[in-house]
């Protein structure tokens, strides 16, 4: 039997595709680009961090580690696309909460996080903050849930789904039963420079993208998610001082891997992140923005995804979100 010119080709071309990942495994890893994936526009929280630990990686191992952000259905397309990707360290997702929120209220979300993922670790807490454009006669969440008894009111997020949106909805309709328009953004900045511009009375985000126009008086600052206080805003009271005990909500910035990605690899990677995070001028940086230490142990993070998926599958019912 003769083989033709395109059967020749065509077998080439599968050849290189079985085998090219096969060479990319022989040097030791990383021994090409690692890219951190961000389901997020540039500025906001899950970003910024990604930023600050690829930079610090490339000294570390020597070789390039780049960011890449794929925006869009509040992270969803970024955590499919990790989750289908090579098992062999070289796409890395770097996600928060908004991933578990979107599998357990978006039947379409198409991902399963234990199933096709490998949490690594928690690098870093983001509380959320609640702020108000500038001319809003407010100064209190006490101010903001009297108003919303009078008149309704705008919150935009970082998205649909996402935990600052669920960290809104969980206060105002659940807690003080009180009505309140949700407008999603794509990404905390977008919704922060909304609130700034007077477009929407309020906003809630993650902490660090808003700290410098809190500080600036760009926007009015009314609390913040955490259980105690935020270092980089020390006079902003939290949710559970202003009314409401016991209300606490984080947002983690954690990084995953495909499923079958070797330990050897994944435990490279987590060593990495370790020194980069062990650095006095990276712990500054990343308090002086507003983000909060975080357990950065593997197994403590292994263990909080699940009961992420529990908590915020409680809120969800409990507010009947349903997410497309």
């Amino acid at each position: 039997m003769t083989l033709t010119r395109m059967q020749i080709l065509l077998a080439g071309a599968l050849t290189f595709i079985w085998i090219a990942p096969l060479q990319a495994q022989r040097g030791p890893y990383p021994s090409a680009p690692v890219k951190i994936v961000v389901g997020f526009p540039p500025g906001g929280g899950v970003d910024v961090v990604a930023r600050l630990i690829a930079q610090k990686m490339t000294g570390v191992w020597g070789q390039q580690v780049v960011v890449e952000n794929r925006p869009g259905a509040a992270s969803i397309l970024a955590t499919r696309l990790v989750a289908g990707a090579a098992p062999d360290g070289y796409n890395v997702l770097i996600n928060s909460n908004t991933m578990v929120v979107n599998q357990v209220a978006n039947p379409n979300a198409g991902y399963d996080i234990e199933r096709q993922l490998i949490p690594i670790l928690n690098v870093a807490w983001q509380p959320s903050i609640i702020v108000a454009a500038p001319t809003l006669p407010v100064t209190s969440l006490a101010d903001v849930i009297a108003l919303l008894r009078t008149r309704k009111l705008s919150f935009g997020t970082p998205g649909q789904g996402s935990i600052p949106h669920l960290a809104g909805v969980y206060l105002f309709s659940i807690l003080s039963k009180t009505e309140i328009v949700h407008v999603p953004f794509k990404g905390a900045v977008p919704a922060l420079t909304a609130a700034m511009g007077g477009e929407i009375e309020l906003a809630s985000l993650t902490l660090p993208p808003a700290v410098p126009h809190v500080r600036a008086g760009k926007v009015k600052a009314i609390a913040v998610t955490s259980a105690r206080r935020a270092s980089t805003l020390p006079d902003v009271p939290t949710v559970a001082e202003s009314g409401f005990p016991g209300y606490e909500v984080n947002v983690f910035s954690g990084f995953f891997m495909p499923a079958g990605t070797p330990k050897p690899v994944v435990d490279r990677f987590y060593e990495a992140v370790l020194k980069v995070m062990a650095m006095a001028d990276v712990k500054e940086q990343l308090a002086t923005l507003g983000f909060e230490p975080a357990d950065t142990s593997g197994s403590e993070f292994r263990r909080l995804v699940p009961d992420e998926v529990k908590k915020w599958t409680k809120v969800i019912e409990a507010a009947n979100i349903k997410l497309e």
